[in-house]
């Protein structure tokens, strides 16, 4: 594994347990094995390590997301909303202690926004990306026009975070299993947001867009 590789894995698990803003450099660089100035050949600061070890995570959750745009009418509905929940799920369960750890120190969170608003990146796209799909898929009528798609959007990433939020504060789930949340909560949704026409008996309900 390259040495960069390395540093990102290495504090990948320094800031999961310890949290971002009690993290420093010198402790990665002994998680890593290696010179506290190595880790400035590669990184500038800790914000910046913090922002590639979130990028090595992001992989699982962009794919389904990015994938909506060419998914319009193809698939399902829901099958397309459960990859991006799936997705959703993983990311945040990783990211979710390092992240919120960002809040205990202002500075440090000033700097991170500075840097995610020059790179065009931050949650608020991942909530486009879901809104968009939801508007795009109204015009195919496989969603219906009841539905608000920027309200939707909120309802099943906000699921995703609250379920992660809570599983990490309270130490132990409350929720259903993750594949049986991701059902719930996209067939909830969906169920109100398709037109009356496309409404299948319950037994037939694993059928639907």
């Amino acid at each position: 594994m390259h040495k960069r590789e390395q540093i990102i894995e290495a504090a990948g698990r320094v800031f999961r347990a310890k949290g971002l803003s009690r993290t420093t450099t010198r402790e990665i660089a002994r998680e890593v094995g290696c010179a506290d100035g190595t880790l400035y050949v590669h990184f500038d600061d800790r914000i910046a390590l913090f922002l590639a070890v979130l990028e090595q995570n992001l992989p699982g959750f962009l794919k389904p997301l990015e994938a909506l745009a060419q998914q319009v009418g193809r698939r399902t509905v829901r099958a397309n909303l459960e990859a991006v929940l799936h997705g959703a799920l993983e990311f945040q369960d990783q990211m979710l202690p390092m992240i919120t750890s960002l809040f205990a120190e202002p500075e440090l969170l000033k700097a991170h926004r500075d840097v995610l608003r020059r790179r065009n990146m931050g949650p608020h796209r991942s909530l486009q990306a879901v809104e968009d799909y939801l508007r795009a898929e109204q015009e195919t009528g496989r969603v219906g026009r009841g539905c608000d798609p920027r309200a939707a959007a909120f309802m099943l990433l906000g699921a995703c975070f609250y379920r992660t939020f809570l599983d990490h504060l309270m130490g132990e789930s409350h929720a259903p299993p993750r594949a049986r949340f991701v059902r719930d909560v996209v067939s909830s949704l969906n169920l109100g947001a398709l037109p009356k026409a496309q409404h299948l008996p319950p037994e037939r309900a694993d059928a639907e867009p």
